[in-house]
């Protein structure tokens, strides 16, 4: 009698940190944006709008035809959560998203934790961080930052009136983003 062993290796794809996914992205574009041809540039820019609008509507596609058990499910993952958030798919409001970021990090912090709250106009897309007048230091900004990031992604983080979530929270996203309205409709974001 032979013995076989089935050997499953996991895909290096499914390690991949989503948030060093979107980092080197935003690398590569910075440093695009400092080579002198700017019809190359544009002409990237446009490939990778195009490359997003086309992995949205295979999301979109995706979330129509599951139940809402497994969109749930999708829209709780590490790494599919965050790509249903940016292109205005998640099924979980992005203010109770953020809201849950918070309590996370009322958890993590205790008596540390900030004063946390949603503001900005309707588009819910900035969280605002006070310390009831004393500064932040820059590890609860950097956890608050990261929680929001993990299950809110479109929105920015701001400390005391300094964006410091990079220029998604500046206004100036470099992906095509979907914003979300606070009725949780969607709408895309303007790229400069």
């Amino acid at each position: 009698m032979t013995a076989t062993a089935t050997v499953t290796t996991a895909d290096p794809r499914d390690s991949t940190d989503p948030r060093d996914t979107a980092a080197r992205v935003d690398g590569l574009l910075a440093r695009m944006e400092q080579l002198g041809d700017s019809r190359t540039r544009v002409l990237a820019e446009e490939i990778v709008r195009a490359l997003m609008e086309f992995y949205g509507a295979g999301l979109a596609r995706v979330t129509r035809i599951a139940d809402a058990d497994t969109v749930r499910r999708l829209a709780a993952d590490p790494h599919l959560g965050p790509m249903l958030a940016m292109h205005g798919l998640h099924p979980v409001s992005t203010r109770d998203r953020v809201e849950q970021a918070f309590d996370q990090i009322r958890a993590q912090l205790g008596d540390r934790t900030p004063v946390l709250a949603v503001t900005g106009p309707a588009d819910d897309r900035v969280v605002t961080v006070q310390a009831d007048g004393q500064p932040t230091s820059p590890a609860v900004i950097a956890a608050v930052e990261r929680a929001v990031a993990a299950l809110a992604p479109e929105v920015g983080v701001t400390v005391e009136g300094q964006h410091l979530a990079g220029d998604l929270a500046a206004g100036r996203p470099l992906l095509p983003v979907v914003g979300v309205s606070a009725a949780g409709t969607a709408d895309r974001a303007s790229t400069p």
